[in-house]
């Protein structure tokens, strides 16, 4: 058998199978934060990743006889990982939202400047947000994930997959909900009946991360940029993703005016 084949021989060695285990789930995931995950996984080298890991073969191949296995719990690994989490959840945007209503104090004690601060925290933080995705491998990587979790064959790995991701999706839903319920809270606005801030949590990031996949292929779509009014009146730019994430939050949650 070659040596470049699967399950070649190689040199023993005292580390356990828990150890290589975790080396090489380990090393995969970083070879592949480079690269980012793609349909197949025939591009991650084998060969360079146990020599990279510094694994000894006999016990790699032991605990993975077929690379399907491998790649099967790689896969599972690389939705439950820290990376995935972070590529969900971008702490940036909240700061840039809490920046616009820091920085627009004054606009605050009348209603009427209560809705125009959170549109404008929308404007902002929505786009930042979109370009996040735009650029994030590991948010590609965890795209892939979902899109490739019901072409799996193997019904085993499907449900590993597909309830490791759920866990990141809650997480992410949970992290997320946090801060738009506190947000609003804060400046006097309250979700509508049946609505929620894990509601809007979830429809916002479909229609953001939905813009960010379509920006692939039809970019002067994504990249439509509207023009409205901004605070002082003057025209400011509008992304289609804050605008998108804006007509989803009007219609959750309660912008009428209320008398005390």
């Amino acid at each position: 058998m070659s040596s470049s084949g699967w399950g070649a021989p190689g040199r023993s060695s005292r580390q356990s199978a828990d150890e290589t285990r975790q080396a090489a789930l380990t090393t995969a995931l970083s070879m592949l934060t480079q690269s980012g995950l793609t349909v197949s996984l025939e591009h991650l080298s084998i060969e360079d990743l146990i020599r990279t890991a510094g694994l000894p073969r006999s016990t790699f191949y032991r605990l993975w006889p077929a690379k399907e296995r491998f790649f099967a719990d790689l896969l599972v690994e690389l939705a439950t990982s820290s990376e995935s989490h972070d590529a969900m959840f971008y702490p940036g945007t909240q700061v840039a939202a809490n920046d616009v209503i820091t920085a627009n104090q004054h606009l605050l004690v009348s209603h009427e400047g209560r809705v125009a601060v959170l549109r404008e925290a929308v404007r902002v933080a929505g786009r930042m947000n979109f370009e996040h995705f735009s650029e994030s491998v590991g948010w590609r990587t965890h795209v892939t994930l979902v899109t490739s979790a019901s072409s799996l064959a193997d019904e085993d790995t499907r449900s590993r997959l597909v309830q490791a991701l759920q866990q990141t999706e809650n997480m992410f839903i949970a992290r997320t909900a946090e801060f738009y319920g506190a947000a609003l809270s804060g400046l006097g606005f309250s979700f509508l009946p049946g609505a929620s801030a894990e509601l809007l949590a979830g429809l916002g990031a479909a229609v953001v991360e939905g813009l960010a996949q379509r920006r692939l292929v039809n970019p002067d779509l994504a990249d439509t940029i509207i023009t409205k009014p901004g605070l002082d009146g003057e025209l400011v730019e509008w992304h289609p993703a804050a605008l998108g994430f804006w007509g989803i939050l009007e219609g959750l949650v309660d912008l009428e005016p209320h008398e005390n």
